[in-house]
């Protein structure tokens, strides 16, 4: 996995080659560095090695999921291992109860699959214009 040249980058947490490819594309294409992560434990290394202005996570996922992953990170953000950043889950399933489960986890966005461009960076920028704010990402108030 690369690192990071020290921009803000975006951390796309991904198992399918090709949707992490797309992913990654669209978020270049908002002006966005990229690094990627095919799994939650590589996800947390990453995280731990160079943290991520944002990350766009996948809920089913190899070795650890999405959800154990956005609450290991919250965790670790809690205890002051890491610093804040938002968490905006990228799935194929829409239901109210995948939904309730992820913001539940620690994500402050949700966009589904097949990822649009438009979505996509509008979901960004709903998540990121209230990242001045004081409280970690998974403690604001939701629109």
């Amino acid at each position: 996995m690369p690192r990071s040249t020290g921009a803000m980058h975006f951390l796309v947490v991904e198992d399918n080659p090709v949707n992490q490819l797309l992913a990654s594309e669209m978020l270049r294409a908002l002006g966005y560095p990229v690094l990627t992560a095919d799994d939650g434990v590589h996800a947390i290394e990453s995280c731990r090695s160079d943290p991520p202005l944002a990350v766009l996570m996948d809920v089913q996922m190899p070795r650890l999921d999405g959800l154990a992953t956005m609450r290991e990170l919250r965790r670790l953000q809690a205890q002051g291992e890491l610093p804040a950043f938002p968490i905006i889950v990228c799935s194929a399933f829409y239901a109210p109860a995948e939904r309730t489960a992820c913001f539940a986890a620690g994500a402050d966005g949700f966009v589904t699959k097949p990822l649009m461009l438009a979505k996509l960076g509008a979901e960004i920028f709903r998540v990121l214009k209230g990242k001045s704010d004081d409280r970690p990402p998974g403690r604001r108030p939701r629109a």
